[in-house]
């Protein structure tokens, strides 16, 4: 179903604040080029998809292609469908006990999943799942989950409780994946890679907050990128191109039981949800890397991240080839601060990107 460009503009404001994009709403006037836009509810959030094209016979026949291959992928990650691939294997993987095979789309999913658990010593796992249920559960009854129970959902998770190996899947009893926190990424490359095969280059996708950027809008340097705060206005503005950018953030959901407030966002590795409010961003080369890396960064927090991040940038995504784009900031909420949050009650981690230059200056 699609919704009218204000309603998903209003739609988004609400569900991510975390990255907003500036400067849309203006027809571009170009003998060769015309701006196209387009809204759907797509993989449970809003998506805007905004592009250049010679005419509206290109735009038209390109965006199909791109809402028929979220869709796809939607049936295959989502782990709220009960039908999807992604719950099938590991349904079939627990039944079995033996080796699984899996699509080409879900035995990317899971590689990278693999993959980035490993760079991020395990504060991005996709066997994060069975522990983000408990805490769901808490979120909802208000109370914190039987410490018996927790400990065995632990056992669930981490690289030990899985195997991948071509294009197949082992997983032992229990385990269940969501790659909910590298999906939008992953979609966001792959409808970016369809536009080009359409012969569009200058592009933006928008899911939820989470950006894809390909080329820059004709005659501009780049795309105006706005990283708000965790107050209304943006801390930061950057023209950006060619970069995934993604947030992650408790600035709404979590919950707060005998006086602790209780994020949504869980560390994997200890099966224990923040405790201290927090908004992050990535740029970084893909929406994939972008995706993974801001579900990881609020987990690792500033001292952490600084690390692991200058150890990726250096030594890439296990291939060993410096990234040249990985940038970041993370906001912390000092303890016991009060909205509205400001420089006083907030402290700022960032790369150079983000060093300076605030929209508060």
């Amino acid at each position: 179903m699609l919704f009218s460009s204000k309603r998903v503009t209003r739609a988004l404001s609400i569900l991510a604040p975390l990255a907003i994009l500036l400067g849309m709403s203006s027809w571009v006037n170009s003998e060769e080029l015309q701006r196209y836009e387009y809204t759907a509810e797509k993989m449970g959030v809003p998506v805007s998809v905004t592009f250049y094209a010679k005419d509206a016979a290109q735009a038209d026949e390109a965006i199909a292609a791109v809402w028929r291959r979220f869709d796809e992928l939607n049936s295959i990650l989502s782990d709220w469908d009960p039908e999807s691939e992604i719950i099938r294997v590991c349904r079939e993987a627990e039944e079995t006990g033996d080796f699984v095979e899996t699509s080409d789309e879900l035995y990317r999913a899971l590689r990278e999943s693999r993959l980035y658990c490993e760079l991020t010593e395990g504060a991005f796992d996709a066997t994060v799942s069975p522990i983000v249920k408990l805490w769901r559960r808490s979120r909802y009854f208000k109370e914190l989950p039987p410490k018996s129970v927790l400990d065995v959902a632990k056992t669930k998770v981490g690289l030990n409780v899985w195997e991948l190996k071509e294009k197949r899947v082992k997983t032992q009893k229990g385990v269940r994946f969501d790659v909910g926190g590298i999906a939008k990424g992953i979609v966001m490359d792959e409808a970016l890679d369809l536009l080009k095969e359409f012969g569009i280059d200058s592009a933006l996708i928008n899911a939820s907050g989470d950006l894809r950027l390909g080329n820059p809008p004709p005659g501009k340097k780049g795309w105006t990128v706005g990283v708000a705060s965790l107050g209304e206005k943006p801390a930061f503005y950057r023209e950006l191109s060619n970069v995934g950018v993604a947030s992650s953030g408790d600035a709404n959901r979590y919950v707060e039981i005998d006086g602790v407030r209780y994020s949504h966002i869980v560390d994997p590795r200890t099966g224990e949800p923040l405790t201290r409010r927090c908004v992050a961003t990535v740029v970084a080369p893909t929406g994939t890397t972008a995706d993974a890396l801001a579900s990881a960064l609020c987990v690792l927090g500033a001292e952490e991240s600084s690390r692991i991040f200058d150890k990726i940038k250096k030594e890439g995504l296990g291939d060993g080839k410096p990234l040249e784009t990985l940038e970041y900031v993370l906001i912390l909420v000092k303890d016991h601060a009060e909205e509205p949050y400001d420089d006083s009650n907030c402290e700022f981690f960032a790369s150079s990107l983000f060093q300076g230059g605030r929209a508060s200056d």
